[in-house]
Formats: structure tokens, C-alpha cells, sequence
């Protein structure tokens, strides 16, 4: 028997997926990794997880990303109208926070490697970067059409990447290849079969998020080793869809760390079952 085969230590890498405040989750995930030694060598994010993932890929300690967020509280700080026939709302409180935890900084300074997707709007394609401004091109993953407006870099515009790859494994596996072992954490619920008092915004709701989940799922199907589902028991229907918007409430962040918590506990096991080299031993 070759009691040496497979010993070799495997990348781990995890896809944070978009979910307006609910990319919280992804803090208490990577709590309890960090609590089970359980090595992150990559991140790849898309929309609003690319804000938790800078964070989170500059080392900042969890207690100071509460505290900057608890200190935004207002609701008209991240709601703040802009003057813009693009879009709603403005990005600058995303900037901001992104400069001022991890400085005014590009990708590849960042202390874990990380990819931001996001969509160009040029051509209609995704675009993956590795290197560039931070904050530009978190702003640019997160920015959802109508909503935020595009962010122009270099000569194109782009836009949130959830309109393609909302939840990244495909570029986690690029990255790790066959032998590495991919986490993608899904912040999506159940959608709701119950349809009886449906009207126009759960309609136009349903016509958006349909698609785009069919196609993350086919996307974290094949690429991913294990798949932590936070809000796997929520329901999700246009009501309580609202709650991505609620970044500036402590209780909703520290419930939404705390789910991602629970959720990486019921699947630690797994993780350090797939990292643990004799159990690949023939």
C-alpha cells in the first residue's frame, strides 16, 4: 500500500454568492472554517458577496466589520438618492467602507487571492477580474441595473454579475482544479409555491429570479465539492426578499452571521472529511 498517495495538501476555495445584506452570512461561514483550522487559499465573489469578500480577503477582523457597519445604520446612508437617469440609489457608501478597511487598494494587494465577477455591459459578457481597483470593481459586481448605475472602467461599463454567475464555483474550480475542493455558499430559499395572491412586483420578481437561480444551481452543481444552503429553510417570495436591502440593521446582520454559522457547523464534518488525506488512502 502507498501510504504516501494523495497526501499533498488540497487548495480550498469558496464561491460567496450576491444577496444584498444577506452576504452577511458569509462572515460566520468563514467563523467556523476559521474555528476548524480549515485553510481558505481563494475566494471568488459576485454582487454583494464581493463587498463581504474584500473584507474578508484583507484579513479584516470580524469585530471591525461590525463595527463599521453598525456605525452606517441609517437607512438614507445606503439608500441615498443620486441624481442619475442610470439608476436609484448611489454606491458610495460601498466605497467607502471598502477604503476605509482595506485602503484605497487594488485586487492583487489584497492578503488572499481573490476574483470579482461582474457583467459587461459592452458586450454582454462576464468579465472576471483578478487585478484592478478594489473598490471600483466591487461597486461594479454589486451594481444591479436600475438599481445602482454602471461603473465605467477602463472604456466599458459593468454591472452586477449576478446576471450570469451569481455564485462563482465554475472560476473556484478553474482556479483549485480537479484536485482542489470547492465550497460555495448559497443564500437563496426555496421559492414559494404559492402564487394566489400574486401581482405585479411578485410577478416581475418571479420573471428575474427563475432564470437566474436555474442557472446558478446548474453552475454550483458541477463544480462544487460541497454546497452550504444558509437559508435553505427560509421561503423566499417577494415579501421577505426585501430583507436584502437591510444593511443597516445590527439585529439582521448578526442573525444573517449567525445562520451562516449554523450552516457551516452541519457541514464541517464533510469539509474535513474531503481535506483529511487518509481518507484517499488505497
Amino acid at each position: 500500500m502507498n501510504t504516501t498517495k494523495n497526501t499533498k495538501k488540497k487548495n480550498v476555495s469558496l464561491a460567496f454568492g450576491g444577496g444584498g445584506a444577506k452576504c452577511f452570512a458569509h462572515i460566520g461561514v468563514v467563523n467556523v472554517l476559521r474555528e476548524n483550522n480549515i485553510p481558505i487559499d481563494f475566494i471568488a465573489t459576485c454582487s454583494a458577496g464581493s463587498l463581504i469578500g474584500a473584507l474578508i480577503a484583507n484579513n479584516t477582523p470580524n469585530h471591525v466589520i461590525i463595527k463599521k457597519f453598525s456605525e452606517t445604520l441609517k437607512r438614507v446612508t445606503w439608500f441615498r438618492p443620486t441624481i442619475s437617469k442610470k439608476a436609484i440609489f448611489s454606491q458610495r457608501n460601498f466605497k467607502n467602507i471598502v477604503v476605509d478597511l482595506c485602503g484605497d487598494v487594488n485586487i492583487e494587494d489584497l492578503r488572499l487571492p481573490m476574483k470579482i465577477i461582474t457583467t459587461n455591459l459592452n458586450t454582454g459578457k462576464l468579465c472576471v477580474f483578478a487585478k484592478g481597483n478594489l473598490k471600483d470593481t466591487v461597486a461594479a459586481s454589486s451594481a444591479f441595473p436600475g438599481i445602482y448605475k454602471p461603473v465605467q472602467i477602463g472604456s466599458d461599463y459593468y454591472v452586477d454579475g449576478g446576471l450570469l454567475n451569481s455564485i462563482p464555483a465554475d472560476i473556484c474550480r478553474d482556479e483549485v482544479g480537479a484536485e482542489g475542493i470547492v465550497i460555495s455558499i448559497s443564500l437563496d430559499g426555496h421559492l414559494s409555491n404559492k402564487i394566489d395572491r400574486i401581482n405585479i412586483f411578485s410577478l416581475f420578481y418571479r420573471a428575474i429570479y427563475i432564470p437566474l437561480i436555474n442557472n446558478r444551481e446548474r453552475i454550483i452543481e458541477e463544480n462544487s465539492d460541497i454546497v452550504i444552503k444558509v437559508f435553505n429553510h427560509h421561503e423566499f417570495n417577494f415579501h421577505n426578499w426585501k430583507e436584502i436591502f437591510r444593511f443597516y440593521s445590527v439585529s439582521k446582520m448578526e442573525y444573517f452571521i449567525k445562520l451562516g454559522e449554523e450552516a457551516t457547523r452541519c457541514k464541517i464534518d464533510e469539509i474535513k472529511k474531503l481535506l483529511d488525506p487518509k481518507n484517499n488512502l488505497e
